[in-house]
C-alpha cells in the first residue's frame, strides 16, 4: 500500500540507507558513546544528502521533499546509521528549526539563515522546554518584554538538544502573559552568541550520548523585532506545526533503528547455538521475533499515515502524529528490550551494542512530548 501512495518510497529509503551504511555504519560507537562525542564531520557529511533541510526548496539547498518523502529518508538513514545520537541531532535540527524557518521566516531570515540551516553549514537548537514547563509548555516562565521595536528576554530553558554546538537558537517565550500559550507566546530566532545568552555545561545522559544537550540562561537578551519568527503571538501555532513534523520524522527515525536492531538480532539468533540448535529454532525466540516484525509493519503504516496527513493539510495531522508517537515509541522500547534479552548475559555488555540501542531508544518516550501528553492530544482531538 505504501508503494502506491508513495511510489518512490523504496528508492528514497534505499538510497539513504546505502549512504548511511557507507559513511556511518562501520563507526565504533563504544568510545563515542562513552565520551559523549558529537562528530561535526559526520554532521556535515549528511549535508551531501540534504538531510538537514529535505522539505526546503531545491534552490536553497533542500530537495523540496514532502513529509512522506522526508520520513522515508530518515527511516532509511536511521536504519543504516549506528550513531543514533547524531541522527537525533539532525532530525531535531531539521524538524524543529529548519522547517519552522522555512514555513514562517521573514525574507531576511530565509535569505541569510535558512540556506545555512538547510545545508547543514550551521547547527540550530529549539528552546521551549523549562524545568517547570516540559511537555506542559503552558507553564512557560521565560518572558520577552517589548520596548519600542525591540524585545528583552529573561528566563531559563532546560534540556536543549544541540544547544552546546548551535549557532542559532529558535526560542519560544511569553510576550503577553495575559493571553496564555495561545496568543501569548512568540518565537524568536536568535544567534547563540547573543549577549546575555549563556549556555550551561553539557548534560550527561543515559542514552543518545552523542547528542549534545545543555541548559540556557537568558539575562536581558536583546531581540530586535526582525528576530521574530512569524508575528508576535504566533509562537503556539508555529510550535504545534513544527511538532507535527517532528513527531512524524522522529517516529520514522525510531522505525529505522528498530529495523536495524531486528535484522542484527535475527542474524545473531541464527548464529548463536545452544545444544546444537540455533536460537531462532526455539519457538519462543522465533515468536518473539515475529512479534517485532508485526510491530515494524504496523509502525510503518502509522508513520506514513501521519506524514500523508501533513502533506494533505489534514486537520487530523496533529492527532495522527500523536497516534504514531504513542505506538512507535512505546513499542520500539519494548521490542529492543525484548531483543536484548535474546543475547543473554552478552546483551548486558557494551561490546555487543544492544544495550546502547536500548538506552538510546528509551529517550523516545520523552522527547517531542511524553506519550501521556500524546494521549491527551489524541483524546482531545477525537470526535466523541
Amino acid at each position: 500500500m505504501l508503494n502506491k501512495v508513495l511510489p518512490d518510497y523504496k528508492e528514497i529509503h534505499s538510497s539513504y540507507y546505502a549512504f548511511a551504511v557507507q559513511h556511518y555504519g562501520g563507526d565504533d560507537m563504544m568510545m563515542a558513546d562513552k565520551e559523549g562525542y558529537f562528530d561535526k564531520v559526520l554532521w556535515q557529511k549528511a549535508a551531501e544528502m540534504c538531510l538537514h533541510g529535505l522539505p526546503v526548496d531545491k534552490a536553497i539547498g533542500g530537495r523540496s521533499y514532502s513529509a512522506m518523502q522526508t520520513c522515508a529518508a530518515f527511516e532509511g538513514f536511521a536504519k543504516g546509521c549506528k550513531n543514533n545520537g547524531l541522527v537525533f541531532s539532525i532530525a531535531a535540527h531539521a524538524a524543529a528549526c529548519t522547517i519552522p524557518l522555512n514555513l514562517y521566516g521573514n525574507e531576511s531570515q530565509k535569505a541569510d539563515i535558512l540556506p545555512k540551516l538547510a545545508q547543514g553549514k550551521v547547527i540550530a537548537a529549539n528552546a521551549i522546554t523549562e524545568l517547570n514547563a516540559g511537555s506542559n509548555v503552558y507553564e512557560m516562565e521565560t518572558v520577552a518584554v517589548r520596548e519600542g521595536d525591540d524585545y528583552f528576554i529573561n528566563g531559563n530553558k532546560s534540556y536543549i538538544t544541540n544547544a552546546p554546538v548551535a549557532a542559532y537558537i529558535l526560542l519560544y517565550c511569553m510576550t503577553d502573559v495575559t493571553k496564555g500559550f495561545f496568543g501569548g507566546v512568540s518565537a524568536f530566532l536568535l544567534p547563540a552568541m547573543a549577549e546575555g545568552l549563556v549556555r550551561g555545561a553539557i548534560r550527561s545522559k543515559m542514552g543518545l550520548r552523542t547528542t549534545p544537550m545543555s541548559d540556557l540562561t537568558l539575562a536581558n537578551v536583546h531581540a530586535p523585532k526582525e528576530a521574530l519568527l512569524g508575528k508576535e503571538g504566533a509562537g503556539a501555532m508555529i510550535f504545534n506545526e513544527s511538532m507535527v513534523w517532528e513527531k512524524a520524522i522522529m517516529c520514522a527515525m525510531n522505525l529505522g533503528q528498530l529495523e536495524r536492531v531486528y535484522e542484527q538480532t535475527i542474524a545473531y539468533c541464527k548464529k548463536r547455538k545452544i545444544k546444537g540448535k540455533s536460537l531462532i529454532a526455539l519457538t519462543n525466540i522465533a515468536h518473539a521475533l515475529a512479534d517485532v516484525k508485526v510491530v515494524i509493519n504496523a509502525a510503518r503504516g502509522l508513520v506514513y499515515d501521519a506524514a500523508y496527513a501533513i502533506d494533505s493539510n489534514s486537520k487530523e495531522a496533529l492527532q495522527k502524529s500523536s497516534i504514531a508517537k504513542c505506538f512507535v515509541t512505546e513499542n520500539a522500547v519494548k521490542c529492543i528490550q525484548k531483543m536484548q534479552t535474546m543475547y543473554g548475559a552478552a546483551g548486558y555488555l557494551t561490546e555487543n551494542e544492544i544495550e546502547r540501542e536500548y538506552r538510546d531508544v528509551y529517550a523516545a518516550l520523552m522527547y517531542s512530548g511524553t506519550t501521556d501528553i500524546q494521549r491527551n492530544i489524541i483524546i482531545g482531538h477525537s470526535n466523541l
